[in-house]
């Protein structure tokens, strides 16, 4: 049995071997090359593709995030089961070559690419990774939870462990290795991370040290059999998993991903013998440490000129960009990391993918390449590749600058109070038009509206008929306009939000004349993409912006957009407060639970992921309507979000279900930095027919949206007491 000694993962050049080393396998590479292809690929999809707001009405993007899941579970195994099987070829290596080599080599490069990271996601903020965006979070990364480079980290230790074992019959590492691995499968140790623990990662790496020593050769023709019956088997042991929700459950995971290392070791030499494909993989996987090293920073660049564009093209450009997106993107971010290490080795910069040389060695090597002492491709490439991503995202950057905007006094000194009602609609005038063109509809909750700032959601045109027919022939369409001379009931709403699905029921004519018939009234508007509304209390500046899942205005669906906005607002206000039209709706939608909701086949949004990505971007309060009953409260990070106000009356139209026949008027106070001051909910309650909306002294309003709180927020739900006060735990 051969002593175990640990040699360099994907790297290009391989150690000499010692007498009792095992050849190295034929197929290493190309195993190596479709790693790096599979690591590329997951990157690619969970963090640009799945980033996109995609309106194409077909599953497309499920199909790839399912790939994705495919391969999650075969690939970080099976990469240390290669990485055991290069290290198998340096069994008799004395301590100091493995100590500069392999140890201190790959502590340097973790700490050194991990920070070439950290500099890379400061300059793109939206970029969803781990990676650390500041010194504070760099040196936390680096010393207690490792990020993207972490495998790094997690070899250099490897090699310690492996290497001091190296006297130990082959069996008995084995053994030592399973134990623990086992006690991780029955859940006796916590997993660190989602790239399982360093235990069981250890367990695959040994496997392939111990399997490289005592591999036998497989016949050509019976391995494509053996290939194929592998890969079905981890198939089905897959979807099982799946089918059974059993990811969770101990030790399945662990037996998923043995049995994929079967099946990634079994089709690496099939696809090693291939033409061109075998050849082209193990070309890559010679190359392998460039492109991990490489491929994030490049794939961040990407994403800030890609993402946006993207979410606001056309249905056809989307729904080609869907199919072929993760294959082309893949193919780039490959090509240019190569192409990159390439150029960096030809240019003499080879520390960044080992250990500095000495200055004589370096010029040697600068030499060998042709070139003189100063290095200026590399350099002019980063650079040219960096003018392209700022120009990019410069290009969708938001406007945010803030005029001279209205001001008011504030009620209270360093406070501002913020007075907020869910969907509105006076009258629908094609179903005729109240007594008094509806005079009165305000008249019993009017004296509310005395708060420093009060808003609402205004479902509806304020126009004269336009001619557009919006619903043609189909019964159950609605088209809710009221005559203009309604914009005057509006008086003691300070500005009223636009972003929803009625406002443009009568055409861009219909919105244009309604925003112009408020304003003659006094009452400002919202909600047009990339339109920041501001107001100055007192010495605080308040912004509110609106957001709609339809094209014209900022789609709750496009997070990244989300978070863009909301930044853009925080730039130059004190406080944020967010207007959504968002959820499902009708009775049975007062639930709030993370994920899509979806009504008459619109994906209206996941509540819970746009509440808290607009906090997460400077949000300070978060304002839902649409769904026509209440919601719950919520407080995440110290900021309140109301999931649904629920109907301020129904202008004869809403509230044909009893469930929707109730509204809230919230008031809530913040201090000038966006925190939670205090609170209250003023129920409010409206019949189906006229749909006036008169105050409810017995607080239904309140008391459901309090039980609804409890029952879906938990320890986060917002306490409301019998008078109706709102409070943080």
């Amino acid at each position: 049995m051969p002593r175990v000694v640990v040699s360099a993962p994907l790297s290009a050049s391989q150690p000499p071997k010692s007498p009792d080393s095992p050849p190295k396998l034929a197929w290493i590479d190309t195993a190596k090359g479709l790693l790096i292809v599979l690591v590329v690929l997951w990157h690619v999809v969970m963090k640009t593709y799945l980033e996109i707001d995609w309106r194409v009405g077909l599953p497309i993007p499920g199909v790839w995030g399912f790939v994705n899941d495919f391969a999650y579970p075969v690939r970080m195994p099976v990469f240390f089961v290669v990485s055991g099987l290069l290290a198998a070829n340096a069994v008799a290596r004395p301590w100091h070559a493995v100590l500069r080599g392999r140890v201190i080599r790959f502590v340097y490069l973790y700490l050194l690419w991990s920070l070439i990271h950290m500099v890379t996601m400061w300059a793109f903020p939206d970029f969803p990774t781990l990676v650390p965006r500041s010194l504070a979070e760099f040196v936390e990364a680096v010393t207690i939870s490792p990020p993207n480079t972490w495998y790094l980290y997690a070899l250099a230790l490897y090699f310690v462990i492996v290497k001091l074992l190296r006297r130990l019959p082959g069996w008995l590492v084995l053994v030592l290795a399973a134990l623990p691995a086992i006690a991780v499968a029955a859940g006796l140790v916590d997993v660190v991370s989602n790239r399982g623990s360093l235990i069981s990662n250890l367990v695959f790496f040994v496997v392939g040290v111990q399997f490289a020593a005592q591999i036998k050769g497989v016949g050509a023709r019976r391995r494509p059999i053996i290939a194929l019956t592998a890969v079905l088997a981890y198939t089905a042991c897959f979807a099982a998993m799946r089918l059974a929700h059993a990811e969770a459950v101990p030790g399945v995971w662990l037996f998923v991903s043995l049995v994929g290392v079967g099946a990634g070791l079994a089709l690496a030499p099939v696809l090693a013998g291939i033409d061109r494909v075998g050849p082209a993989l193990g070309w890559l996987g010679t190359r392998t440490l460039a492109v991990y090293v490489i491929h994030m920073p490049l794939l961040a660049l990407v994403d800030s000129v890609l993402v946006e564009p993207l979410s606001e093209s056309r249905i056809a450009v989307q729904l080609v960009a869907a199919v072929a997106l993760p294959i082309v993107l893949t193919g780039i971010i490959v090509i240019a990391s190569v192409w990159l290490g390439e150029l960096c080795t030809r240019d003499g910069l080879t520390w960044l993918f080992d250990l500095p040389r000495g200055h004589r060695a370096s010029r040697d090597a600068r030499s060998a390449g042709g070139h003189g002492r100063i290095s200026y491709r590399t350099p002019v490439a980063v650079a040219i590749m960096i003018l392209i991503g700022v120009g990019g995202a410069g290009a969708t950057a938001v406007p945010s600058a803030v005029s001279d905007p209205p001001r008011y006094a504030a009620a209270r000194p360093g406070e501002v109070s913020i007075g907020a009602v869910g969907d509105m609609l006076l009258y629908s005038a094609e179903q005729g038009v109240p007594a008094g063109g509806g005079s009165a509809y305000f008249d019993g909750v009017r004296h509310w509206f005395s708060d420093d700032l009060v808003t609402g959601n205004l479902e509806q045109a304020i126009t004269a008929d336009t001619g557009h027919g919006k619903c043609g022939t189909h019964a159950d369409c609605f088209a809710f306009r009221s005559d203009p001379a309604a914009a005057q009931l509006f008086n003691g709403f300070d500005v009223l939000n636009l972003a929803n699905n009625h406002s443009r029921d009568f055409g861009q004519a219909g919105y244009d004349n309604t925003r112009a018939a408020l304003a003659a009234a006094g009452v400002r508007t919202v909600g047009d993409r990339n339109e920041i509304s501001y107001s100055a209390i007192g010495d605080t500046v308040v912004a509110l912006v609106g957001f709609a899942p339809y094209d014209g205005f900022n789609r709750p669906t496009n997070l990244r957009h989300v978070k863009k906005v909301v930044r853009a607002a925080a730039e130059w206000a004190d406080i944020v407060v967010v207007q959504a039209h968002i959820g499902a709706e009708g009775k049975g939608a007062d639930v709030v639970r993370p994920g899509i909701e979806m009504m008459y086949g619109e994906n209206r949004g996941d509540p819970v992921a746009f509440a808290h990505a607009a906090v997460d971007a400077g949000a300070d309060l978060v304002l839902g309507h649409g769904p026509h009953v209440l919601r719950g409260l919520e407080f995440y990070r110290g900021r309140l979000i109301a999931y649904s106000l629920g109907n301020f009356g129904g202008g004869g139209v809403f509230g044909r279900d009893p469930a929707t026949r109730f509204g809230a008027y919230v008031s809530v106070r913040l201090r000038a930095d966006g925190s939670f001051a205090g609170g209250e909910v003023r129920s409010v309650r409206f019949d189906y027919e006229g749909g006036t909306p008169v105050p409810d002294p017995g607080g239904e309003a309140a008391a459901l949206m309090s039980e609804r709180g409890q029952r879906d927020f938990g320890a986060n739900a917002a306490v409301i007491d019998g008078a109706g006060s709102i409070a943080e735990r």
